[in-house]
């Protein structure tokens, strides 16, 4: 029995042993995360939760052991890169960024602050990191799937509205991949006439809806692009007061009443995420942490929605779905 004790007590005082001990308590001091969003907090307010939730899980307990400093754009992206400046001014130990423009307005006023994404699609196309593998710089995150998406959601939606004939595709000039439109277009096929409508602030809303009804459109299609998810809501009222139905391409999207979504959990994206800004706040380089990439997706249907619009979900499309909104 001493001779065991005696092994626990050494094992305990050894190196190895304290740097373990000492790396699973934060720091003494209290730690400053900097977030950098397009739309004020209410917006996304679930997802930071999760945020908030999984740090604190952690460790990390709001206003001991860390604090939360919030910039946004006002919901204006062109505003983007002044939120981060004013942001970085003020010194957070990390940066989080969830989406590619905030991660990009971030990355474009700071080289030396650290900087976590949790939902960036192609970040080495887009000039965040410069290999998944080894991000080099201060940056890194979870990488999430873009375009290519878009020919799985309208081959979806053509399981469920196999009579369609016109479809609009929300699109922002600035942000949406010309990939996706291309592949959208292509899964449509020739019977599927596509008109692609630009929304590239919340103030174009109203006139993008003008034009997609001129279009005769009998179902809306949303790109992935930050902006229609900071928007959604009012993209929803909209469409619902004309009876379109929405393919979206999150599952915020569905509870808040699109027909559907194809993705990645951005729940998932976003701990995924609090784990690295973890190894950040603990002394890891942004450069020594691969970028992530997502392994489960998901299909989400919203019955509900689909009742009110008239619209039968056929059982071959009910049984590929992650989850049910009845």
């Amino acid at each position: 029995m001493n001779r065991r004790r005696d092994f626990l007590l050494a094992l305990a005082a050894s190196p190895v042993a304290l740097a373990s001990a000492q790396s699973a308590k934060p720091p003494a001091k209290t730690m400053r995360v900097g977030i950098v969003r397009v739309g004020a907090l209410s917006q996304m307010a679930p997802l930071h939760k999760v945020l908030v939730d999984t740090l604190r899980d952690l460790g990390w307990v709001e206003g001991r052991t860390v604090v939360y400093d919030i910039a946004h754009a006002g919901g204006d992206e062109a505003r983007l890169a002044e939120a981060a400046t004013a942001l970085v001014a003020r010194r957070p130990d990390v940066i989080y960024g969830s989406n590619g423009p905030t991660a990009r307005a971030a990355a474009g006023a700071t080289r030396t602050i650290p900087i976590v994404f949790s939902s960036v699609p192609e970040p080495v196309k887009v000039g965040l990191v410069k290999s998944l593998s080894q991000p080099s710089g201060n940056v890194t995150g979870v990488a999430t799937f873009g375009g290519e998406l878009g020919a799985r959601r309208m081959q979806l939606l053509r399981e469920v509205m196999p009579k369609i004939g016109r479809l609009g595709v929300l699109v922002s000039s600035s942000v949406t991949i010309a990939d996706e439109q291309g592949l959208i277009e292509k899964a449509a096929g020739p019977a599927v006439k596509v008109t692609s409508v630009a929304m590239n602030n919340p103030a174009e809303l109203h006139s993008a809806f003008t034009a997609l009804l001129e279009n005769k459109a009998e179902a809306l299609l949303l790109t992935q692009t930050a902006l229609f998810m900071s928007e959604r809501k009012r993209i929803l009222e909209l469409a619902g007061r004309h009876r379109i139905p929405v393919i979206g391409y999150r599952s915020e999207q569905v509870e808040d009443g699109a027909l559907m979504s194809y993705n990645s959990s951005l729940a998932d994206h976003t701990k995924r995420a609090a784990h690295l800004i973890d190894k950040v706040l603990r002394g890891a380089k942004p450069a020594d942490i691969p970028v992530e990439q997502p392994t489960q997706f998901e299909l989400v249907i919203n019955l509900r929605t689909a009742k009110a619009l008239g619209i039968t979900i056929p059982q071959s499309v009910l049984l590929q779905a992650t989850r049910v909104i009845e």
